[in-house]
């Protein structure tokens, strides 16, 4: 009986993980838990600092560039 070898995949590990990541952050960031006792990283401030929850989104639309630019190349 022979091993049934599996195509190799085409999906890009890292940007999958750390989609992942960012889409756990996400759901972190727009539900604390508690409103009242937010820790300061996670709330959006006012004006002019840029804290992690600010650059939640921003770092998802890169990665979907990312894979939007390879499914692109493969078309």
């Amino acid at each position: 009986m022979g091993a049934v070898q599996t195509p190799p995949s085409s999906r890009i590990v890292s940007i999958d993980i750390l989609r992942g990541i960012t889409v756990a952050f996400m759901i972190v960031v727009n539900n604390p838990g508690d409103w009242n006792k937010v820790w300061s990283p996670l709330e959006h401030v006012a004006w002019n600092v840029c804290t992690p929850a600010d650059l939640v989104f921003p770092f998802f639309l890169l990665l979907y560039g990312l894979y939007r630019k390879k499914i692109f190349l493969r078309l």
